[in-house]
């Protein structure tokens, strides 16, 4: 059940992060944070990474919608059926994470991201994140290793 809470939490966190993105952050304004390392702007991505396929948002809707289905039906059955905890923990953060995006992407048609990292590698700065996807990308790499676990232990 902790899990279940967990993927809550993530959600949750995302959402009010979002909310507030939308009613503080002024459009093509950058705040430096955490010592200049953060950099706080809003963007509505209507696309994937990089505005990837922005011209074709129904199937990032549906497309993503499939996939956070999918990582949720795993994530119910490693719960029901004994998974071990990275595992668990990968799938919470990222059906936490997913839903925040999804419900973020069907409600307002696009995903509120609102910072980046301040680093030399100019593609990198670019990139303009939220929290879910933070979660995602760590919860990915928890699956994988949970996934890794489990099979040496076989």
């Amino acid at each position: 059940m902790i899990y279940l809470g967990i993927a809550a939490l993530v959600f949750a966190l995302d959402w009010y992060l979002k909310i507030r993105a939308e009613k503080d952050l002024k459009d093509d304004t950058v705040r430096e944070v955490a010592n200049d390392h953060i950099l706080i702007r809003k963007l509505h991505n209507h696309g994937l990474i990089f505005g990837f396929m922005k011209k074709w948002p129904k199937a990032i809707l549906y497309g993503t919608a499939a996939v956070t289905g999918g990582v949720i039906l795993y994530f119910l059955g490693l719960i029901k059926n004994g998974g071990n905890a990275l595992q668990k923990l990968g799938c919470a953060l990222t059906a936490g994470g997913g839903l925040n995006n999804l419900l973020d992407r069907k409600k307002r048609g696009y995903v509120t991201d609102y910072f980046s990292f301040n680093v030399k590698w100019e593609r990198l700065r670019g990139i303009v994140f939220n929290v879910s996807d933070m979660f995602i990308f760590l919860g990915v790499f928890l699956t994988v290793l949970g996934e890794i676990k489990k099979s040496i232990k076989r």
